[in-house]
């Protein structure tokens, strides 16, 4: 978990103790004093500038000089310590805006074993009709298939990403979008890539040539930043995948696009990875996703990929109880947590907020919240 920098107090700094100061005057007077009777000549008279300067005006100077470096000493300590608050303050403030950095979305498209009409997945989130039921491939493992690819010679995720090529002109074109492409973000393999960038050229859309390929652990994150540090006209962020029938009792697939603009009306905050075996509770991830998405309540709506992720965020105060999508969207694999950002994607683009987590490995969980854009903290 992306924890807030922890800095070192500055050093203690004691008041200066005038009274001892004040104290020690006289006592230092005294010795000097009997310090100059006792080593002067003998025969010299005493009553003169000189014996004064060494009993009386000499070890008043020192003492004032002894005072005023302690009072500077104690002046540039505290100066210190005042650009020590405020610099680690500076820094902390830095890392939570870094952190609250949202990718704000225009349109989500989304295909999985639901469909691919954000209607249907809308009502996943609300009024879910009954489970399908999974069917079994040839080695004999459960799995679910969005029945509108159908299958042929080529792989689930290069056919998901041909189908959502399309999808993706279709919704281009009935929107009279003119804006350039500027940058394409893409998580899968590289023929579910070739597949999908094949489609999209040989309908005449233009494409940036370099490709940016996404991880599924931080992928999100790398986006984020992109869009952040370089404002693009349109950002592209697109991936298909499946899951191991042999891993999971139902495989799933899934295909996503985001377009992404600094005009997106739905805000996707970056997500926390814990543990709770490290000593990572719900309850810390909940609390800085909350100060991320400035939400001082539960979201709207909390899903969850299925029931040991939904039972990991209960102890948070999130309960996704009546949304745990397993039933519907099966396993997914590393496309998962893209399937649960992408359907809060479209709770935020409805108007609801949404909190989601998902299993990365045994033990290990990813949570995250979307948001309207503009949303005022309720």
């Amino acid at each position: 978990m992306n924890q807030p920098p922890v800095y070192a107090d500055y050093a203690t700094i004691y008041p200066v103790r005038w009274r001892r100061w004040w104290v020690a005057l006289p006592v230092l007077l005294f010795i000097l004093a009997m310090t100059t009777m006792l080593l002067w000549p003998e025969g010299k008279p005493t009553r003169s500038p000189l014996f004064w300067f060494w009993a009386l005006v000499l070890p008043l100077l020192c003492w004032l000089l002894a005072v005023t470096l302690r009072w500077l000493v104690w002046l540039q300590s505290s100066d210190n310590s005042q650009t020590h608050y405020v610099e680690t303050s500076l820094a902390l403030d830095a890392w939570w805006r870094k952190r609250s950095q949202a990718l704000p979305v225009e349109a989500v498209l989304l295909v999985t074993p639901v469909g691919d009409d954000a209607s249907e997945h809308l009502a996943l989130l609300s009024h879910p009709a009954d489970s399908p039921q999974p069917g079994i491939n040839a080695a004999g493992y459960a799995e679910l298939r969005c029945p509108l690819v159908l299958n042929s010679t080529r792989n689930r995720p290069e056919m998901l990403a041909v189908y959502l090529a399309n999808r993706l002109v279709t919704h281009l074109r009935q929107s009279g979008e003119t804006r350039p492409i500027t940058h394409l973000c893409w998580l899968g393999d590289d023929q579910s890539l070739l597949a999908f960038r094949e489609t999209l050229l040989a309908a005449g859309m233009v494409l940036p040539e370099e490709t940016i390929r996404l991880s599924a652990i931080d992928g999100a994150d790398n986006v984020i930043d992109l869009l952040a540090n370089s404002a693009p006209a349109l950002l592209l962020c697109a991936g298909s995948g499946e899951g191991l029938s042999d891993f999971t009792p139902v495989a799933g697939e899934t295909a996503f696009v985001w377009l992404c603009s600094a005009q997106g009306t739905a805000l996707m905050h970056r997500s926390e990875r814990w543990q709770p075996a490290l000593g990572e509770t719900a309850t810390l991830a909940v609390a800085q996703l909350s100060r991320y998405s400035g939400l001082s309540d539960t979201p709207d709506m909390v899903i969850a990929a299925d029931a040991p992720a939904m039972e990991a965020l209960l102890d948070g105060g999130w309960s996704a109880l009546d949304h745990v999508l397993a039933p519907w969207l099966g396993n997914a694999g590393q496309i998962t947590p893209f399937t649960l950002r992408s359907l809060a994607l479209l709770s935020a683009l409805n108007g609801q907020s949404c909190g989601w987590i998902a299993a990365e490995m045994e033990s290990q969980y990813i949570t995250g919240v979307c948001i309207p854009r503009g949303n005022i903290p309720h």
